[in-house]
């Protein structure tokens, strides 16, 4: 059989294959895929003044009847129809006005919260009250009850990281609404955090820990930076967020930390198989990832997407703190963490 006859040969059984919902290995173009992962998502920088103005104007135009909750999501330019910051991780920004009630309620989908603005609201997590402040995280676990209140004088915002495409993927998506709007408050995180030490020194039963308090992490974020040794050549002075009960990462499907670049520090390239979105906590600086430059400024936020080498400058004369989400956990429980330099 000759090329013509065998190319329309195949073409025949391709059609028909089709009509019968079936498929040659053939079609999928696999001799043709690079020795490393490839990604649709693309690297993005959003700016603070464009995410602020839209939630001032959400505030004016959407209350908590008409929508559950507040949010302004951040889209990657790179996913098209899906309106993610990426494929696996997704930020937004949330907006509570004094005196409002975000409703309980729970999904499948893990969150968190860090505090970007305000004082005196807190986040109720299956009955435990984590009252907010600037740079404090707080976890929601998948399937745990959370509603918001802000019961202060001042509007509170804070960033919103979710699984939310990771678990959509998997078709796991669902969520549920408290029978009230809010959930009764059992005790308050301050109390967990206080007993908690002694819980682990004494084999005592431990109660779920929610809460990560910016002042604790400042310390302890400062003492690291005292030691020159501790400096990571890639990532300046970095802390993970750990599970004090585990050990392991704050949550099952996402890590946290945060990194602080001291004035006129540059770190080397890397690059690795996580996504990883940053936020711009305090300070301002610049982020090279593959061939284009980034400059950022304190509530900027931005994305790194999978094996794209990158760096970071800060050549001001101030300290700049960023705080980071990625879906490294998940790849290394699969086997797929892969980091290497340049």
């Amino acid at each position: 059989m000759n090329r013509a006859a065998r190319s329309d040969n195949l073409a025949l059984l391709d059609r028909d294959m089709a009509k019968k919902n079936l498929q040659g290995y053939w079609s999928l173009g696999m001799e043709g895929l690079p020795p490393y992962p490839t990604t649709s998502v693309a690297p993005c920088l959003w700016k603070w003044a464009d995410v602020y103005e839209s939630l001032l104007r959400a505030g004016e135009a959407i209350t908590l009847e008409q929508s559950e909750r507040r949010v302004v999501r951040l889209v990657n330019p790179g996913l098209q129809d899906r309106p993610f910051a990426s494929h696996t991780l997704q930020i937004s920004f949330q907006y509570v006005k004094p005196g409002e009630n975000a409703r309980a309620h729970r999904h499948t989908p893990a969150a968190l919260r860090f505090v970007v603005q305000g004082n005196g609201a807190y986040t109720t997590v299956n009955g435990q009250r984590c009252l907010m402040e600037p740079g404090d995280l707080i976890l929601t676990p998948k399937l745990s009850w959370h509603d918001h209140s802000n019961e202060s004088n001042e509007p509170m915002l804070w960033l919103d990281g979710l699984d939310f495409p990771l678990i959509q993927a998997l078709h796991q998506v669902m969520q549920e609404r408290y029978g009230e709007r809010r959930q009764p408050i059992a005790k308050d995180s301050e109390e967990v955090m206080q007993t908690l030490g002694a819980a682990l020194r004494h084999g005592m039963p431990l109660a779920d820990f929610f809460h990560y308090k910016w002042r604790d992490t400042a310390l302890t974020l400062r003492a690291l930076a005292q030691s020159p040794a501790a400096r990571d050549r890639y990532d300046g002075y970095l802390l993970e967020y750990k599970n004090p009960l585990t050990g392991g990462s704050a949550m099952t499907t996402m890590q946290c930390a945060v990194q602080l670049l001291l004035p006129r520090d540059e770190t080397e390239s890397h690059r690795h198989t996580s996504t990883v979105i940053y936020h711009v906590f305090r300070g301002k600086g610049a982020t090279l990832i593959g061939e284009r430059r980034f400059d950022w400024e304190q509530g900027d936020s931005f994305v790194v997407p999978v094996w794209h080498a990158h760096r970071h400058l800060n050549h001001s004369s101030e300290d700049a703190i960023l705080f980071s989400l990625s879906d490294a956990p998940v790849l290394k429980a699969l086997d797929l963490y892969r980091e290497q330099a340049g």
